[in-house]
């Protein structure tokens, strides 16, 4: 049997048992008794100031109005009290498509909620029924992180995903501007958006025109950018556990890490697009 490699030690210390834990979120208190349904004026529900979605489908919005006036809504918004009035917690679209059909009371659940836990809610409601964008759900990640100082994993603890996923959800915040916006418009998946972290800046505007104007799908466009990388036949191909090492790496500082090692000597590249993502990238690794 093959000894382990110094590198797959490495990603071991990185993964394993060895590493620090990070800190549990701190327990929160649980939402006091929520008020029975009850119907309220919609003119008095203001919307989420936390809500990550910012962009909505009319025609879907116009059919739920319609199921509206026929059957009426079915399931309450959540809502909590600000003074004589209420703040929408969950159920914008409900919201909105009672609007349109012209009702001017909604059922609804009244409860005590945080701020923290607003914002959980809103992202949990919209990320488990896939109803935000990529984007959305990334910036929604990035306000948990910069408004109540959630790490990575606490994070991930609180929306019940992987830590990896919340990692490579929050790297597509250091792509171009140009990248962000096809994303956001639908036009980008989140595959997408990950293939084109690992393209260097001075060739992503020609990658970029190159997938929108073929509509390649995330394969094709491993396949293209395989291609520009094999030219050089000479260069060492890399190990399982290099990388492995990497996609650890990347994941765990949230920018794209190279290793070229050669019989225990060699360096590591980590790359970063802004001042703003340096300033990250020293910050976790000086924690």
């Amino acid at each position: 049997m093959a000894n382990k490699t110094s590198l797959n030690k490495g990603l071991q210390a990185l993964l394993g048992e060895t590493t620090k834990p990070e800190s549990e979120p701190k327990k929160k208190a649980a939402p006091k008794k929520t008020t029975p349904n009850t119907e309220i004026n919609i003119s008095a529900i203001k919307a989420n100031q936390y809500q990550p979605r910012t962009s909505f489908d009319e025609k879907k919005l116009k059919e739920l109005s319609e199921s509206i006036k026929k059957h009426g809504v079915i399931q309450p918004v959540l809502v909590r009290q600000e003074g004589k009035n209420y703040e929408l917690i969950a159920g914008e679209r409900r919201l909105r498509a009672s609007k349109l059909a012209g009702l001017k009371k909604i059922p609804a659940v009244v409860a005590k909620i945080s701020n923290t836990q607003s914002l959980e809610i809103a992202i949990l409601e919209n990320v488990q029924r896939e109803d935000l964008n990529p984007l959305e759900i990334s910036k929604g990640y990035q306000r948990l992180r910069e408004e109540f100082g959630y790490t990575q994993e606490q994070v991930a603890k609180s929306v019940g995903k992987p830590r990896s996923s919340v990692a490579n959800s929050l790297r597509l915040l250091t792509l171009p501007p140009k990248i962000q916006k096809e994303l956001e418009s639908g036009k980008l998946t989140e595959g997408h958006g990950k293939v084109l972290l690992s393209v260097e800046p001075n060739k992503i505007d020609q990658v970029l025109e190159a997938v929108l104007k073929e509509d390649l799908s995330v394969r094709a466009l491993e396949k293209m950018l395989e291609g520009t990388t094999s030219t050089n036949k000479n260069k060492k191909q890399k190990s399982r556990d290099e990388l492995n090492l990497e996609s650890a790496l990347s994941s765990k500082l949230g920018s794209k890490v190279t290793i070229e090692d050669t019989k225990g000597k060699g360096k590591m590249v980590i790359k970063y697009y802004s001042y703003d993502e340096l300033d990250g990238i020293i910050e976790k690794i000086s924690s």
